[in-house]
């Protein structure tokens, strides 16, 4: 899956008080980072909203588009965000007919909710970073943002590698030695 290009999909989205179509064509010549969450209306997703919400700003910097997709319809994501989540800042993707989650591979199909999960997609809509968690642990967005700006930089700077450090130091390892 990693270095693919994903598949096509017509969804509705819920953001800023509206329903829109979401397809790949919103998603063109623009980094995108896709959080899937099992279920609205619990305990730790509200937490990973805000702190992405928190980062939004940071991620507009990397010309970088945020979406969080659940199974979920786009009416409970509505009432969730009316209800709970008024900080959320970016749309919440219903994939209530499962497509998008089957197509990412983390659809389970035991209890038909898809898996905890991080996407970025680079600006051909590639698959440049998974990330997959056991549904009763949180994600750290400041780990994803890092992330972002390791792949950015290497999508930038070919045969340049960033090491762990380089988080740290923006030291890269130089494949033309």
């Amino acid at each position: 899956m990693l270095n693919t290009k994903i598949k096509p999909f017509n969804t509705i989205s819920y953001f800023n008080k509206k329903f829109f179509n979401i397809n790949l064509n919103d998603l063109k010549n623009k980094w995108n980072i896709f959080f899937f969450f099992p279920y609205s209306f619990t305990f730790i997703c509200p937490t990973e909203l805000k702190d992405i919400s928190n980062y939004t700003f940071k991620f507009k910097e990397k010309n970088c588009n945020i979406f969080a997709i659940s199974t979920d319809s786009h009416y409970t994501q509505k009432k969730w965000v009316e209800t709970e989540l008024n900080f959320v800042n970016f749309p919440l993707i219903s994939d209530f007919n499962k497509n998008i989650s089957k197509n990412f591979n983390i659809y389970n199909k035991k209890d038909g909710n898809c898996e905890r999960s991080t996407f970025i997609l680079d600006r051909n809509l590639n698959i440049k970073y998974i990330e997959i968690l056991d549904i009763n642990i949180g994600r750290s967005i400041n780990d994803i943002y890092q992330k972002l700006s390791m792949i950015q930089f290497t999508n930038k700077n070919i045969n340049k590698l960033c090491p762990f450090s380089w988080i740290k130091d923006g030291k890269h390892i130089d494949l033309n030695l």
